[in-house]
């Protein structure tokens, strides 16, 4: 009854009234989606399209038999490097990781000094990052 009220109003208003509307018919279903999974980034470093005198690289890193991520930002002779969980990573906390090897690590990555502490991300299932600021000024890159 309600719908014919309606109908009849907007009729009455010379309203144009849709066909689908009158007949009750329902609403058309939307288009199919689709999921495809994307292909993780190359382990050979990437550097992004960045401003002159800036790069981003991201690299994937073996660490006590764990994949995880380091990601060196570098403007001008400063910069900083992180290591994080992979986004997919089956476990989500960094392992032990002795000050010193995040230091070769870094140091032999990034060709740069450390500058500054080492600072630790944790959360509550653990440590998730750790950063540390980079001196390129000596650098030969």
């Amino acid at each position: 009854m309600k719908t014919l009220l309606i109908a009849a109003a907007l009729t009455a208003a010379a309203a144009p009234v849709s066909s689908s509307f009158d007949a009750g018919a329902a609403v058309p279903l939307p288009p199919a989606v689709t999921a495809v999974h994307l292909h993780a980034a190359p382990a050979a470093p990437v550097a992004a399209a960045e401003p002159a005198g800036r790069a981003v690289v991201d690299r994937t890193v073996q660490i006590q038999g764990r994949e995880l991520s380091l990601s060196l930002v570098r403007s001008g002779s400063a910069g900083m490097a992180v290591l994080s969980v992979p986004e997919h990573s089956a476990v989500n906390s960094l392992p032990d990781i002795a000050e010193a090897d995040f230091r070769g690590l870094v140091v032999r990555a990034s060709g740069c000094r450390l500058e500054g502490d080492i600072r630790e991300v944790a959360s509550s299932r653990g440590t998730i990052a750790i950063s540390t600021g980079l001196d390129c000024s000596g650098a030969g890159s």
